[in-house]
């Protein structure tokens, strides 16, 4: 098993830091203080040694400082197994540049040196969200697996404004649309088919390597794409139709993902607000249980008040799967006395309303 972590941090101009340096161990870090001090701050910082725009997928700009509104940075070095790595990400409002060991890269390299998953509040209610937020929660896991699947989604999503454009501006000529739903055809069935295949392999830890939580199976409320010939057909046969709404019907971005509870027997959306977020923990445990098992890595995890609303009794079991994943974690919460099990198991920083960690 490659072993992966951030040794040291160093944050510039980004969100309520004007600069800080940190210094990690392997074991867990527990990261506590009155809420508005920064955690989250901080937990969005880590995050962003990973591809995409961070836990809470702001824009870049909005993560300057504004006491200065200089571009921000947020560098770190890593450990894969016994070998030492910079990563450096930065940005001037405007997008951002990403580099490895001092060498500019795109940013989907940073996935090809560690893995890194997340929690959120937030995501208690994702069953109570909208049809898209579960479509971009399921496309982050498939991407901790498939590198190449944020790519996909991307294209198809740019493709899918392109022929909606056409269909607004009620564009009847099908010459407009033909290369653009051959494209969409071909990106559509390939998404379809790695989030059912993700689905499938998550189902499995979810069935076979849960030990505390509740057990949930996942799936996707469309039928299968059968293959993007079909995919295609169907986007000229819909045509007629997706003229008079002015937007596409049909294809990957109209499928949802579901889950249900299998101990009570009800889909996720009907269960208690605190048996929904067991679900999600159940879920995001699986995730990074599935890195180790397909990637051969430890995912490095962020979670940021994940222990409000469980009772001892959960949050002991989630402190179990956590240390059993031998993963480097980073878990926040507002007192410190929630994690006194971990006292001797996890490094314990204390961030003040002057944003100084105290050891």
């Amino acid at each position: 098993m490659s072993s992966v972590g951030i040794e040291k941090l160093k944050i510039t101009n980004f969100r309520s830091y004007n600069a800080l340096e940190l210094a990690f161990d392997s074991i867990p870090t527990v990261i506590y203080g009155k809420n508005g001090v920064g955690k989250t701050n901080l937990l969005e910082a880590v995050s962003l040694l990973y591809p995409g725009k961070g836990i809470r997928r702001s824009s870049f700009h909005d993560m300057i400082n504004q006491s200065n509104n200089h571009p921000w940075k947020v560098e770190a070095i890593c450990r894969r197994k016994n070998n030492l790595f910079e990563l450096e990400t930065s940005s001037d409002g405007k997008g951002r540049v990403v580099r490895i060991d001092g060498k500019k890269v795109p940013q989907n390299n940073l996935s090809s040196n560690m893995k890194i998953i997340w929690f959120l509040p937030p995501m208690d209610r994702i069953w109570m969200e909208t049809s898209k937020d579960r479509r971009k929660f399921l496309d982050r896991m498939v991407f901790s697996l498939d590198i190449k699947h944020a790519k996909r989604c991307a294209q198809y999503e740019k493709l899918l404004r392109d022929r909606n454009r056409l269909l607004k501006d009620r564009i009847e000529d099908s010459s407009w649309y033909l290369a653009i739903e051959k494209e969409m055809a071909i990106l559509g069935f390939e998404i379809d088919n790695c989030r059912r295949d993700f689905v499938e392999k998550l189902n499995t830890v979810l069935t076979e390597k849960n030990n505390y939580f509740p057990v949930i199976r996942l799936y996707l409320k469309d039928e299968p794409i059968e293959n993007n010939e079909v995919l295609f057909e169907n986007l000229i046969n819909q045509r007629r139709q997706d003229l008079v709404s002015g937007r596409t019907n049909c294809g990957p971005h109209t499928n949802d993902l579901q889950g249900f509870y299998l101990e009570k027997e009800i889909d996720t959306k009907y269960c208690s607000t605190g048996e929904q977020k067991l679900s999600i923990i159940s879920i995001i445990l699986s995730n990074a249980k599935l890195i180790k098992e397909q990637q051969n890595i430890s995912p490095i995890l962020l979670l940021d008040e994940i222990t409000a609303h469980l009772d001892e009794v959960r949050k002991e079991n989630l402190f179990s799967e956590l240390l059993s994943l031998e993963s480097q974690f980073f878990i926040s919460g507002t007192e410190g006395s929630l994690f006194n099990s971990l006292s001797t198991k996890a490094k314990f920083l204390e961030l003040d309303v002057k944003q100084k960690f105290v050891a």
